[in-house]
């Protein structure tokens, strides 16, 4: 078996030779993006709780984020939000993040364990500490507290 790459490896979508390019990922990602923010480490689009699987699929699968690589969850005033960083092993200066705005008074989202197997223990820790729901999650239990 080699280990060698092949030549004609079709490039994932969203890469140039000068890095990310955001606004294709923002075309990839369509409909389902409902927002879009500019952090110092990288762009951010912000996605409905019920299209969590659906975003993390296409990034994943058409433009090559590989890893999660951390979920955050923070609490607002009139919200919580979970904040799932992706990156590529390839390449791990290459991220993105997908943030999932929820309400205070029904803070339910998909869970992104079917995508990223990463996500089970960050999403408990979210569920355990902050108070955030995930539908689907298979183990879904207070892990600290």
């Amino acid at each position: 078996m080699s280990l060698e790459r092949p030549d004609d490896r079709t490039q994932a979508v969203g890469v140039t030779d000068d890095g990310l390019d955001y606004d294709a990922l923002a075309d990839l990602l369509g409909d389902t993006a409902i927002g879009r923010e500019t952090h110092r480490n990288a762009e951010a689009f912000v996605v409905r709780p019920d299209e969590v699987q659906d975003a993390l699929f296409a990034l994943r699968d058409e433009a090559g984020f590989d890893h999660c690589s951390n979920v955050t969850a923070q609490e607002y005033e009139d919200r919580f939000e979970s904040i799932y960083h992706l990156k590529k092993y390839e390449d791990p200066t290459q991220e993105v993040s997908v943030v999932v705005p929820t309400p205070r008074g029904d803070p339910v989202s998909q869970s992104a364990e079917p995508v990223y197997r990463t996500a089970d223990w960050h999403e408990r820790e979210a569920y355990d500490l902050v108070g955030i729901e995930y539908d689907g999650h298979p183990d879904l239990r207070r892990i600290l507290l």
